[in-house]
């Protein structure tokens, strides 16, 4: 017997088999024994956080209130606004584009790439202009190669707005996960401003100026300061991920679990804070290293 159709976004979408028979003892997916993996990762995130913390409480307070009274060796004040304004500006293109997104998606996927190949050309005219040849002939090269990769993937395309609608369709229907990011992303610019008061208190602290006046950075400070930064941004990030993954996995395989603040919603949340929370550190912690040592690298040129 045919199963019945999805819909998704007015949409019917076949989810029979090629053959239209479907084998009697499938099981949509395969129960998972519910366990804490990569423990010490979940303990050293914890703890990334609760360190600094207490870095920021012992030693921010008084690099702060040494910018409030214009009393700081150090100027921190053009830090500080630029952390709310940043944070701020997130939170807002976050909202515009999500709602831009489930409004238009197929429209979005096909501006995006003609927009990058406009641009190539723009650019090069631009250069040619002003009299970079140079930068013109690369503006050429990429616009090229540009209009050959849009021409590649055209046909592609509704796939991937397929795809996108999907989605889309699954975030509508568990509202919830909205809500639940920008709480996280919350957190990440609550974690901006603690390490950011951190990082204040430790260079009144730490950072010597020399008999020339230079300024003597101690790298190896600076390395876990910056490796606790990306790691906790990480794991505010890849903590989303998996929560909206596991809203789209139960939307897609269990459609009763669907709702605002279902079962769909808190599930994800909590098998991300729980059980899914030590992996999500341990992948955070490998991309924090490679992002520090980037970062570091920058600042040592």
């Amino acid at each position: 017997m045919p199963s019945d159709p999805v819909v998704v976004q007015g949409t019917a979408i076949d989810t029979a088999s090629p053959s239209g028979d479907v084998d009697p003892n499938f099981s949509k997916g395969e129960e998972q024994p519910k366990q804490c993996h990569d423990i010490w990762a979940a303990i050293l995130g914890v703890g990334n956080f609760i360190a600094m913390l207490v870095v920021a409480i012992m030693y921010g307070q008084d690099a702060w209130n040494a910018v409030v009274n214009n009393d700081s060796e150090y100027e921190y004040s053009g830090v500080v606004y630029m952390v709310l304004i940043c944070g701020a500006i997130a939170m807002v293109l976050s909202g515009v584009m999500l709602f831009i997104m489930m409004a238009i998606p197929t429209f979005l996927i096909k501006f995006s790439l003609i927009f990058v190949v406009v641009l190539s050309g723009v650019s090069a005219a631009f250069c040619f202009i002003y009299g970079n040849i140079w930068g013109g002939v690369f503006g050429i090269i990429f616009f090229l190669i540009g209009l050959c990769y849009a021409r590649a993937v055209w046909s592609r395309i509704p796939f991937a707005s397929a795809n996108l609608l999907t989605g889309c369709t699954a975030i509508k229907q568990n509202s919830g996960s909205i809500l639940v990011s920008f709480i996280f992303l919350l957190l990440a610019f609550v974690w901006s401003i603690i390490w950011g008061m951190g990082i204040a208190g430790v260079s009144d602290q730490v950072y010597k100026k020399n008999l020339n006046g230079t300024t003597e950075i101690n790298y190896g400070i600076l390395f876990g300061l910056l490796l606790s930064f990306f790691f906790g941004h990480q794991i505010v990030q890849n903590s989303i991920h998996v929560i909206i993954a596991g809203c789209v996995g139960s939307w897609w395989f269990s459609p009763e679990e669907n709702g605002c603040c279902g079962p769909a919603v808190t599930g994800g949340t909590c098998r991300a804070l729980t059980t899914s929370f030590g992996s999500i550190c341990f992948g955070s912690l490998v991309v924090a290293i490679i992002q520090a040592l980037r970062a570091l690298a920058n600042e040592a040129r």
